[in-house]
């Protein structure tokens, strides 16, 4: 049962986290239907951001934790403009093709600029003791990440659905033709959009620097799980991802601690069926086409 208790606090936590990520490629599905594969890479780059902010400016952890990732979304910006503009009426085909190709580029520049080897961080001192939780110790930071994750998402929810920009964005998801005849400026926003969206997944990269380490290919996994929990909770609906965020957390978790050769396998076994039986997601107001 204590096995059971702290797989499950382990599944909650990582959702938390995982939310981040998959709002991110939610929000730039939905709103431009672009397949955002280097969303990913763009992960790791925001853990390199804090380790450069560090140790080339001598930054506290904090501070780096908030300029690492805001230097992440103009790089975000240019290639948006230089590779996805261009494309954005064609088929989602072209964008996968175009952002996986991506990937392979910014990881490369990754590691032309720090090396492959892995970077280890260390979590700030007032974060780094751990707390006993069904009887077993567990580390402050991770809480402290799935807190501050779960904060994050909660102001991008409320961005989407309080401020006028927020309103843009959900009638550009609806109908972008009709939307951009009542003068909203589609071409701005889905930019910036995409921009926010790297500033999220760079976050996140920051955010978890201290618990996955910082590698050229740490945003690998991740962008798997974020695709399933997207994929779960309906492509485009915010309140989909984050359940789907959390099933694929919890799948993940608990089936890692009593089934753990066949979890990936079950994981991929229900997004299977989802798609059968429920492709539009799991509140049914995802897009299928």
């Amino acid at each position: 049962m204590d096995l059971f208790l702290v797989s499950l606090l382990n599944g909650v936590l990582y959702g938390a986290f995982l939310l981040l990520t998959s709002l991110g490629v939610s929000l730039v599905f939905g709103l431009g239907r672009v397949v955002n594969f280097a969303h990913g890479a763009l992960f790791a780059l925001g853990g390199y951001a804090l380790v450069a902010v560090m140790k080339a400016a001598g930054a506290p952890f904090w501070l780096a934790l908030i300029v690492g990732p805001l230097l992440v979304v103009p790089v975000a910006i240019v290639i948006e403009r230089a590779t996805i503009y261009p494309i954005r009426h064609r088929p989602e085909i072209y964008t996968l093709l175009v952002t996986f190709g991506l990937t392979f580029i910014l990881v490369g520049g990754i590691e032309m600029i720090w090396g492959s080897g892995t970077t280890l961080v260390t979590s700030p001192p007032l974060l780094s003791g751990s707390v006993a939780i069904f009887g077993a110790p567990y580390p402050i930071y991770r809480l402290f990440a799935a807190g501050v994750s779960l904060l994050v998402s909660a102001g991008v929810f409320a961005f989407i659905l309080l401020t006028p920009i927020g309103l843009q964005i959900r009638a550009v998801t609806d109908d972008a033709e009709m939307a951009e005849a009542l003068g909203v400026k589609t071409r701005w926003l889905l930019t910036m959009v995409f921009g926010a969206a790297a500033g999220l997944a760079g976050f996140a990269g920051a955010l978890g620097a201290p618990i996955f380490a910082v590698n050229p290919e740490m945003g690998s996994g991740i962008l798997i799980d974020s695709f399933l929990a997207v994929i779960l909770g309906g492509l485009g609906n915010l309140p989909g991802s984050a359940l789907g965020a959390l099933v694929v957390a919890l799948t993940k978790s608990v089936g890692g601690s009593f089934i753990a050769e066949w979890s990936i396998a079950l994981l991929f076994l229900v997004v299977a069926l989802a798609l059968i039986f429920r492709p539009t997601g799991l509140f049914g107001r995802g897009r299928v086409a």
